[in-house]
């Protein structure tokens, strides 16, 4: 019999929400808990770069000053991504196990960081500095308008790195930032609408949870996300083979004749 090579299907992003928020529900406890100690943790070290930001005039030292809070949210969501990976795969972690992803992803997450961190301020800090002086030459706004295109794909493709992260630790190639980044780009690349729409999803998340003043923030945002975004990556493994699909529900065949 002739072989056929399975078919791609496409990704569906409303299933992988539905499963997304259902996975942060049945796990609100541990939801509240990372969210919270990850934004404590951030707020108080972002206090104290501030604090000694208040004594500096120099503009480039509060930048400097702000980065080690931006480090600690993102090592937060390292170990909530590495969670919600084991457990929308089935592993069944403990709350421990997220401080466990820190220490075995942190040096390719540290990379990534200060990959993500060049990026930032290179390509807005030049769009903004082109676009000051766009004036003096129509090649100056050109400049300013493809370094802010290069920002927003970066960005938009900066939403996998995360789950693409603890994902890479069960293949071959490992969690490589370069393997991790070329991946990222990839999937945007290859599924722009279903990443836009993410992208969407994730900021009018954000913007629900700072609205009640930042309560939501505090006690949902980096879990929840972490669980819709682990599922959205799942649902595009699932369009490409990686894995496979799982019913969503379960039939109830009832008791066994006799028993």
């Amino acid at each position: 019999m002739e072989q056929t090579k399975p078919t791609k299907t496409g990704a569906s992003l409303s299933r992988a929400l539905r499963r997304g928020f259902a996975a942060a529900y049945d796990h609100l406890g541990y939801v509240v808990l990372v969210s919270f100690l990850g934004f404590a943790a951030t707020v108080a070290v972002l206090a104290g770069g501030m604090r000694l930001a208040m004594v500096s005039k120099n503009e480039l030292l509060r930048f400097v000053l702000c980065i080690p809070a931006a480090l600690t949210a993102w090592l937060a969501a390292v170990g909530a991504f590495y969670y919600a990976k084991k457990s929308v795969y089935h592993e069944y972690p403990s709350p421990g196990e997220t401080l466990a992803g820190i220490r075995i992803l942190l040096l390719p997450a540290l990379a990534l960081f200060a990959v993500n961190l060049v990026a930032a301020v290179v390509l807005i800090g030049d769009a903004v500095a082109y676009l000051l002086v766009w004036r003096v030459s129509a090649v100056y706004k050109i400049l300013s308008i493809v370094c802010a295109y290069l920002a927003v794909f970066w960005i938009l493709a900066a939403v996998y790195q995360l789950p693409l992260l603890a994902a890479q630790l069960d293949m071959p190639s490992g969690p490589k930032p370069l393997v991790v980044l070329k991946k990222s780009f990839l999937l945007f690349g290859d599924n722009p609408g279903f990443t836009v729409a993410l992208f969407v999803v994730i900021i009018a998340l954000a913007v629900v949870c700072a609205l009640p003043g930042f309560v939501g923030m505090a006690l949902f945002f980096l879990g929840t996300s972490a669980f819709v975004v682990t599922h959205a990556v799942r649902e595009l493994f699932i369009k490409y083979g990686i894995v496979e699909d799982e019913p969503e529900v379960v039939e109830d065949k009832g008791w066994p004749p006799g028993d």
